[in-house]
């Protein structure tokens, strides 16, 4: 009889313990990437800006790639990272529909074929000072075909201003769903969202672009910021994460909320004025607040 206590014991313990597992909340460690700004200040070359980010918990970098320079700037990165852990998440390039596609399309497919060594994602900001909605769809349509054929993924970078065609994260929506490419896809950048007055409804936001949603990116601001594009232009609206008296964690919250798994990356343009560790205290601000969600 005691046996058979014991069993039923265990057995109540075990259901009971799996039952709570199964209702915890996904624990999501969230790797922390960053934009590749002001590298040269960690290190002299890319072996060593590697090899310092990684020391710091960084897994992996986002980078411009709008000109050859750049291009031949990520193949050492490429070879300073080798077989390591540490990942290219992604590239990013401008695209001018007020100049030649075609020509532009040529460095363009030249990325593509070098994001795909590192299964990096191709990232694209859209500039037009009178976009034409068919010409803008036409490029998606064709960048999301071309990118699928490579192996990676397309993902719509929005940028506040004047001269660019998707402001917002939720303005890509009629774009992807015209396109209807199960390739192409869309960051939600905290910089961005905030100076366009969604940040206290990030949650809205993430819950609107759900299904698209690819390396949204973070960083400190100020809540005073938000009087138009003088500090955009300057850059002071992006700070390090551990500056600032907006929520940031606002961000982190709302991908909770969806279920967002992959990386999230450190917003760094305009920083390099800013005191050098800000990567040591961005990131240990950063798990901070993972370990609080």
């Amino acid at each position: 009889m005691k046996k058979i206590v014991l069993s039923l014991t265990f057995t109540l313990l075990t259901f009971a313990s799996s039952c709570f597992a199964a209702n915890k909340p996904s624990q999501t460690e969230y790797p922390l990437g960053a934009f590749n700004f002001d590298f040269a200040r960690l290190a002299e070359d890319e072996v060593g800006q590697i090899g310092e980010l990684k020391s710091i918990g960084y897994g992996g970098m986002v980078m411009q790639l709008a000109a050859p320079k750049q291009l031949a700037e990520m193949h050492r990165y490429q070879t300073a990272i080798g077989y390591s852990a540490f990942e290219i998440y992604g590239g990013y390039v401008f695209v001018n529909f007020d100049a030649s596609i075609e020509e532009q399309n040529t460095h363009i497919d030249n990325v593509i074929t070098t994001l795909s060594k590192s299964k990096g994602r191709l990232c694209v900001i859209l500039r037009s000072k009178e976009p034409r909605r068919e010409q803008v769809v036409a490029f998606l349509r064709s960048a999301a075909e071309r990118t699928k054929a490579a192996g990676i993924e397309l993902v719509v970078f929005p940028h506040i201003g004047k001269v660019y065609v998707i402001e917002l994260a939720e303005d890509a929506l009629p774009y992807i769903e015209e396109i209807q490419s199960d390739n192409i896809f869309v960051s939600l950048h905290l910089s961005h969202d905030f100076l366009g007055g969604n940040g206290d409804r990030l949650d809205e936001v993430a819950a609107a672009i759900k299904p698209w949603i690819r390396l949204p990116s973070i960083n400190g601001t100020d809540v005073g910021l938000l009087d138009g594009f003088e500090k955009l232009i300057r850059g002071v609206h992006i700070q390090p994460l551990a500056s600032g008296d907006y929520d940031s964690s606002q961000l982190l919250v709302a991908l909770r909320a969806v279920d967002y798994e992959g990386p999230v990356i450190l917003h760094s343009w305009g920083l390099e004025e800013a005191p050098v560790d800000h990567y040591h205290t961005s990131f240990k601000r950063f798990r901070d607040m993972v370990d609080r969600l």
